[in-house]
């Protein structure tokens, strides 16, 4: 009886241990795209960061004069981060609306723009 007993408990200890919830190795790190878009005029003067909130690591810091263009960053899922932006348009009336976008794992996080060419503000999103 002894026997039969250590058995099943030995084969429960077992299956736990062969089922057991492998969390523990961090998900990989994947990019943060941030893309600039829809600029028409010649010059474009934008910058933008992205840091992580509980530590204010920065990331990335981009200060720029030029087109439009895509970056990225890599960001680990559950990580907190600000994101901080400007973007002007020089010129009286912009054609289109500027838009910057971030954008992970193929899903708009944030997207900006504005009517007048000037975009600026702040904005704090989790990685899934």
């Amino acid at each position: 009886m002894k026997k039969i007993l250590f058995l099943v408990l030995f084969g429960f200890c077992f299956f736990l241990a062969c089922n057991k919830d492998s969390n523990s190795i961090p998900a990989p790190a994947k990019p943060l795209q941030i893309v600039i878009s829809n600029i028409t005029t010649t010059l474009t003067i934008y910058s933008f960061s992205v840091t992580t909130q509980s530590s204010s690591d920065t990331l990335i810091n981009i200060h720029s004069q030029t087109q439009n263009q895509t970056y990225h960053v890599d960001v680990s899922p559950g990580q907190n981060l600000k994101l901080h932006y400007f973007l002007e348009l020089e010129g009286l009336n912009p054609a289109v609306q500027p838009v910057i976008t971030f954008s992970y794992g193929g899903v708009t996080m944030a997207s900006v723009t504005s009517d007048s060419g000037i975009i600026s503000g702040d904005k704090i999103i989790t990685i899934p």
